[in-house]
């Protein structure tokens, strides 16, 4: 399984923004690792646009169509996506957010923490249902996948929050069988542990950030998460990161 995220594609597939990277281009390269590396489900959390247009989400499929990668593909939510414009390109591709997914006996859940501005916010109506999912399946383990960090990353990335996280961590708590959670907002590779269950950022397809006190850009390159998940509950996890060129 192939984690990727934070894409933020423009309409404009000439644009470029932080440090000249055009994100177009360093999806598209990234894709083709993806394809090499060939997973069972590549999972995208979320910010495929970086500008609310639909082009970027056109431009999303159609770097997934010419990447031919023979997997499934499962998206959530970000805070820079447009909901009803990700549900128009991608209705099926987010039916996770509603049923789980089962892999071997891992039970992989879906939260949409879009709210206002880069603010996180995930619905009661959600958690209980996901504590709900996860209760029924005590001898699963299970991995949820959101957009915003549950846990504060201590830097200026934390005034763009997940707003009520702490009633998340608070299942984190009390259910064990959540084995791992992967998010992205952060564009960062970022590890955590909340009680039994690791908590994995993933970096950004396009420019990554530098978790400081103040605003920074890193000069590290895009990447993206492989995952193997085992039976027993266990997992290896690597970040493998793409260097990138200029043109379109």
């Amino acid at each position: 399984m192939i984690q990727i995220t934070d894409c933020h594609l423009f309409a404009d597939i000439q644009r470029c923004s932080y440090r000249d990277i055009n994100p177009y281009i360093t999806l598209r390269q990234v894709l083709v690792h993806v394809k090499a590396l060939e997973p069972d489900r590549v999972i995208v959390t979320g910010d495929l646009s970086g500008d609310l247009s639909g082009l970027s989400y056109q431009h999303f499929a159609s770097l997934w169509q010419q990447a031919e990668i023979p997997a499934a593909l499962h998206i959530l939510p970000g805070n820079h996506d447009q909901p009803s414009l990700l549900t128009q390109f991608f209705s099926h591709e987010m039916k996770w957010l509603q049923a789980p997914l089962r892999d071997n006996n891992w039970c992989l859940h879906a939260l949409d923490s879009h709210y206002q501005g880069t603010l996180g916010h995930v619905s009661t109506a959600q958690l209980e249902r996901l504590e709900q999912q996860v209760r029924a399946m005590p001898d699963a383990s299970h991995l949820v996948a959101v957009h915003h960090h549950p846990i504060p990353c201590n830097s200026w990335m934390d005034k763009h929050q997940w707003c009520n996280r702490d009633a998340f961590v608070a299942l984190l708590e009390a259910l064990p069988q959540i084995r791992l959670v992967i998010h992205g907002h952060v564009h960062a590779e970022l590890t955590f542990f909340q009680g039994q269950t690791q908590i994995l950022a993933c970096p950004s397809t396009c420019w990554q950030w530098r978790h400081t006190q103040e605003f920074a850009v890193d000069d590290q390159a895009p990447g993206l998460r492989l995952l193997e998940l085992h039976s027993g509950g266990s997992f290896n996890t690597q970040i493998i990161r793409v260097s990138h060129q200029c043109n379109v």
